[in-house]
């Protein structure tokens, strides 16, 4: 998957997350206005990809919503899957972690990690093709570490 698609898709998870979104038209119109502009097709894909369903309430109205639950969790599939896609290696060394991505990927890479909420961290910063995590102390390092060698697997 590209860098392109998970940021497209977590913009679009971020849209449902506000709640009115009834239709992939008013879709499409959100993301032309942040210069996104897909066809009909990739945006059925997207959708489907990040899990989003249509909801009927009480009152008729349809709405896109995403699953709730952590493991369905849009942001969760998007950045297990960037993870996936984009990581080459995961060590650590004291109360760091070293994560080794493709060229230009360690953003992406870097937001999906501070999106999956993994304890004992402290902080993660992205450069061109690494991200720093920085946690509280080696055994949170060794955690860490371990959890997103389990993403990547």
């Amino acid at each position: 998957m590209q860098k392109a698609t998970i940021q497209r898709q977590r913009l679009i998870a971020d849209f449902i997350d506000e709640g009115n979104v009834s239709s992939q038209n008013q879709l499409k119109g959100m993301l032309k206005k942040n210069g996104i502009i897909i066809t009909q097709a990739t945006l059925s894909r997207d959708l489907s990809e990040i899990g989003a369903v249509k909801k009927r309430f009480k009152n008729g109205r349809l709405i896109y919503i995403l699953p709730t639950q952590e493991e369905n969790s849009a942001q969760f599939k998007i950045a297990t899957k960037a993870l996936k896609d984009f990581v080459l290696d995961v060590d650590f060394v004291l109360n760091q972690v070293i994560v080794k991505t493709l060229t230009a990927a360690a953003t992406v890479v870097a937001d999906s990690i501070d999106n999956l909420n993994i304890s004992g961290m402290a902080a993660s910063i992205a450069g061109d093709n690494v991200v720093l995590i920085i946690t509280k102390g080696e055994i949170e390092a060794k955690n860490v570490a371990n959890q997103l060698n389990d993403y990547i697997k």
